[in-house]
């Protein structure tokens, strides 16, 4: 019997790789945005967690700190997803789902925050333009579409670059999605400080929720003349371990929160 392309990409190594990126995307709006913005601004942190965060200084310039960080690492991924060698696919699998995972929420954030009127991006308009008109926050929900559809047609293009049979590339964008996710919810649940259902909910929603597109795309087939067999993803124990070892001192640190 043959064993199906996507069959042969192995799981646990597949969503040990989703898991990481949402380490990474997740340190990248909280720790290194929100926290540096407080740090610059001589503030203190007050609350430090997956989802939420706090600093004793109030300034509109902390808001968009989140987001412009996950934008700049989201970008600089895909820019070197441009340089890395074919041949180490684990690795191009990573970038890939580090711009997918930044772009899919900041757009995803853009829309939400602008329908209801709250979260970082709204106060941070707020701060610079006073009173947001209906008109204006049309427009930067616009914005948020507009890159989280730029998010999904890029990522479904990188995955077929790496797939051309779309069954086998959204079988590891599904898999990835679901290590993500899980990861980002278990962490959320050690949380132990205050509004834990509110910290939860979020945690799901910037990772999962938003980058639900990665449950559908890609879906069509890319034709590719080549005589060389269909790379796939094999078990790796070093990333299966790394990824174990980050993902403890995430829940240990980000995940319970950090309250000085």
């Amino acid at each position: 019997m043959t064993t199906a392309p996507e069959n042969r990409n192995d799981w646990l190594t597949t969503a040990a790789l989703g898991l990481l990126a949402m380490c990474i995307v997740t340190f990248d709006h909280e720790a290194l945005g929100h926290s540096s913005a407080c740090i610059f601004l001589h503030g203190h942190i007050r609350l430090l967690s997956s989802s939420l965060f706090r600093c004793d200084v109030r300034s509109g310039w902390i808001d968009p700190a989140g987001p412009a960080s996950n934008l700049l690492v989201g970008t600089l991924a895909l820019g070197c997803l441009r340089v890395v060698p074919e041949r180490l696919l684990n690795f191009r699998l990573l970038l890939i789902l580090i711009t997918a995972f930044s772009y899919f929420w900041e757009g995803g954030y853009v829309m939400r925050a602008m329908l209801r009127r709250e979260g970082d991006l709204y106060y941070f308009a707020e701060f610079l333009l006073g009173d947001v008109s209906v008109w204006q926050r049309w427009v930067m929900a616009g914005a948020g579409l507009a890159l989280f559809v730029f998010a999904a047609r890029l990522t479904s293009n990188a995955l077929l670059n790496l797939w051309p049979q779309a069954r086998t590339a959204r079988a590891v964008a599904r898999t990835a999605w679901i290590g993500a996710t899980v990861g980002a919810a278990v962490a959320a649940l050690a949380y132990a400080g205050p509004g834990w259902s509110g910290n939860l909910r979020d945690a799901v929603l910037e990772i999962g929720a938003a980058s639900f597109p990665l449950l559908l795309i890609p879906r069509g087939s890319r034709q590719v003349e080549t005589t060389q067999p269909s790379a796939f993803i094999a078990r790796s124990t070093l990333i299966i371990v790394l990824a174990a070892a980050v993902y403890a001192v995430f829940v240990a640190t980000l995940g319970r929160g950090l309250m000085p």
